[in-house]
């Protein structure tokens, strides 16, 4: 069972500094390792003992056991919680190591018959004071922190699902260069050790699809090393949530009009996610934003979310005086009746690990926490520990996490999947209280256009080309939400420059001119293409008016890398010089990107046609009028 007693105190000795040589008056005392619950009728504390040197002991006292709401003023108010019997006292020369750790041992029975140092009734948290106090009787220090005395009855544990979402700053950068957010690396290698360490606990996980997308591409041997750790969790026991190829909010494309743009960059980062870690990501639970509202779940509801889990404090009750049961599944009912079935997170439970100094105090309040619900709910009870951005002091003890959720009598690991199944007919009701939405009217128009000048690269260059990966990319990232208006248009400004490169690649003579000698004929166009490969133009022809096109204005051909030699048929209406202009644009529908223009001049030397046939006439006229003269000669 040693095991798992508080796997912390592997990392109790982080800091392997002596003890310092301060006044005797002054010191730090610091829980590095506690056992998670009692454990064969015993607790062990680790503490770090610095800035203290001097003799004294340990002062430890048990106090009266708390509920859950009492549970969070522990952390301020401990002196409001009495003590149950006299303290222990425990010698700090006997128990501090070289390296600055003490370990205490403390037994804890229900009965006094092994004579244990504490008699405490099972089922309870208990809060425990430990106390550095010197030999002249000055408290140094002194920590506060939960026991748990689990009962030895045959209880139901606490269903629990843990779900761990890590996002961040997309890496791209406007000038192609990547740049990763180092905590938000941090976040993604220990979750995957965490998770390939423990490869049965169920854990529900929600992943930066942009940032895994550039891990895999990236040189950076770390990078390849923490893509592949990534990819090695296909063969643990997680879900993996759907989500937005970078973050955005929902509502805020939706208050903008174009929520199509979200179900992109949710569509995309399901292909990413499923592409690099070889899972297909569900959509059918979603984590609401704050700034949600029914119309919002409306249209998650239709890209194939079904549940969502919502945060307290995004919630109204409907009746005064409702409390908020968050082992239960809610429903959240918007202005016109609907009707949508959801998870409310608990927000205390999931503050523990960010809301004290410590965070292995944090993480012993989690468990402190869990355990009370669990005593205190019915058996198809179920509670959502949802962790964002883990640890971000102590990122390592996921690990420890994952271990002792595992471990505790009193919860049952679950996917969040296997929770939603709970009827909602008599649940709690809810309205939504969204907050004020960030507006992306502005980026919505600039996405959208870059979007359509995008399609038009695809049709002169084909999907295959690898700029159109990049350029997509570019048009992606300037959406995320971590972005400001101003860094968002750098995105804008780059694919664009980008774009205005391709079109100065095809050039054609300012001045090119064709003598036509014949009423129709093909003339010559010529045009380069200085792109390494083919590309599909679409050639406009406008005349002057004495020159006509039969085969159309509009000429679709491919131009090939080097100097290009197009036929244009074209009629003369009229001799004399003429003017054709030709313009050369991207070949989609509405021809965005115009690569070139010039103009080509016509000298027509043939007649016009209906002048051959006037002239026609006239010689007819004279032959007929020569042969009768002719004839009249004779006959004289």
């Amino acid at each position: 069972m040693k095991k798992f007693l508080f796997t912390l105190l592997i990392f109790g000795t982080i800091c392997f500094s002596p003890v310092s040589a301060l006044g005797e008056t002054s010191g730090n005392l610091r829980l590095v390792g506690q056992s998670p619950w009692v454990t064969n009728g015993e607790v062990n504390f680790d503490l770090r003992v610095s800035g203290f040197n001097g003799d004294g002991v340990f002062r430890i006292t048990a106090h009266e056991p708390v509920t859950r709401t009492a549970l969070n003023t522990l952390k301020e108010e401990s002196e409001l919680f009495s003590p149950i019997s006299d303290p222990l006292t425990v010698s700090l020369k006997e128990r501090l190591n070289s390296s600055g750790v003490a370990s205490l041992q403390v037994s804890i029975s229900s009965t006094s018959e092994s004579e244990p140092d504490f008699v405490l009734t099972p089922g309870m948290v208990y809060p425990f004071t430990i106390e550095l106090v010197a030999d002249s009787g000055d408290v140094i220090d002194q920590i506060l922190t939960p026991v748990i005395f689990t009962s030895e009855e045959n209880q139901s544990p606490l269903l629990t699902t843990l779900s761990l979402i890590i996002n961040g700053p997309p890496p791209l950068q406007p000038d192609g260069n990547l740049s990763f957010d180092e905590a938000t690396l941090e976040s993604l290698q220990i979750v995957s050790d965490a998770v390939n360490t423990h490869p049965e606990i169920p854990v529900g996980l929600q992943l930066p699809p942009a940032i895994i997308v550039e891990l895999a591409r990236s040189n950076e041997l770390s990078h390849t090393e923490l893509s592949n750790n990534l990819s090695q969790m296909a063969s643990a026991n997680i879900a993996l949530f759907s989500t937005p190829f970078v973050s955005a909010d929902p509502e805020a494309w939706r208050n903008s009009g174009n929520f199509n743009i979200y179900a992109g960059l949710v569509n995309h980062g399901d292909i990413v996610l499923e592409d690099r870690l070889g899972l297909t990501p569900d959509r059918s639970v979603l984590f609401l934003s704050s700034t949600a509202k029914g119309e919002t779940l409306d249209q998650l509801t239709q890209l194939g979310s079904n549940y969502f889990l919502v945060d307290t404090e995004s919630l109204i009750p409907r009746s005064i005086g409702d409390t908020i049961d968050t082992t239960s599944m809610a429903k959240i009912v918007d202005g016109n009746g609907e009707v949508y079935p959801a998870r409310v997170i608990d927000q205390q439970l999931n503050g523990h690990l960010t809301s004290v100094e410590d965070p292995i105090l944090g993480m012993q309040f989690l468990l402190a926490d869990l355990a009370l619900i669990s005593w205190s709910s019915s058996e198809d009870s179920v509670i959502s520990l949802v962790i964002t951005n883990p640890f971000l002091k102590e990122i390592f003890l996921i690990d420890a996490l994952l271990e002792n959720l595992t471990n505790a009598p009193f919860v049952k690991m679950a996917h969040l999947s296997e929770t939603l199944s709970q009827p909602i007919e008599n649940a709690q009701s809810f309205d939504l209280w969204p907050q004020e939405v960030f507006q992306v009217n502005a980026r919505a128009y600039n996405y959208e256009l870059m979007t359509n000048v995008l399609d038009a690269y695809y049709s002169i260059l084909g999907i295959s080309h690898p700029d159109i990966a990049s350029l997509a990319s570019l048009v992606e990232t300037s959406a995320a939400a971590e972005l400001s208006e101003t860094e968002s248009d750098e995105y804008l400004g780059a694919f664009y420059t980008i774009i205005s490169k391709v079109s100065k690649q095809f050039t054609a003579p300012e001045e090119q001119s064709v003598r036509l000698t014949s009423r129709q004929a093909e003339i010559p166009f010529t045009i380069e293409n200085q792109l390494d490969n083919p590309a599909n133009v679409s050639i406009h022809l406008k005349s002057d008016g004495r020159i006509r096109f039969p085969e159309g204005e509009t000429v679709n051909t491919t131009l090939l890398p080097g100097n290009n030699r197009i036929s244009l048929l074209v009629e003369a209406r009229a001799s004399g010089d003429s003017q054709i202009e030709i313009r050369v644009y991207s070949p989609d529908e509405n021809n965005l990107i115009e690569l070139e223009s010039t103009r080509l001049l016509i000298r027509t030397t043939k007649l016009s046609g209906v002048g051959v046939f006037l002239l026609i006439i006239a010689l007819g006229v004279i032959a007929f009028w020569w042969f009768r003269s002719n004839r009249t000669r004779n006959a004289s």
